[in-house]
């Protein structure tokens, strides 16, 4: 929820003034929010659309169930490296 909201806030300067009202009161409904993040919790996509008068504007966050961990640092080294004969 977090880049939406900070790409959401990032548009707000460019919008026509409806637009940028519409914009302000979602970001500013801090219950709409923690309940967008239950949404992803329960595993449903959660999206938020705001139309202009130029374009129509659509954020989608999906939940992710598993991620990887962290690459294990051998994976990352090159035990062999790559040697240049001359």
């Amino acid at each position: 929820m977090t880049w939406i909201r900070e790409s959401v806030r990032g548009l707000t300067p460019r919008l026509d003034r409806d637009a940028f009202h519409r914009a302000w009161a979602w970001l500013g409904d801090h219950r709409g929010a923690e309940a967008a993040v239950q949404t992803l919790r329960r595993g449903q996509p959660y999206a938020y659309e705001l139309g202009t008068h130029a374009a129509r504007w659509r954020w989608t966050a999906y939940p992710v169930s598993v991620l990887p961990g962290p690459l294990p640092l051998c994976h990352l080294l090159n035990e062999h490296p790559v040697g240049s004969h001359a």
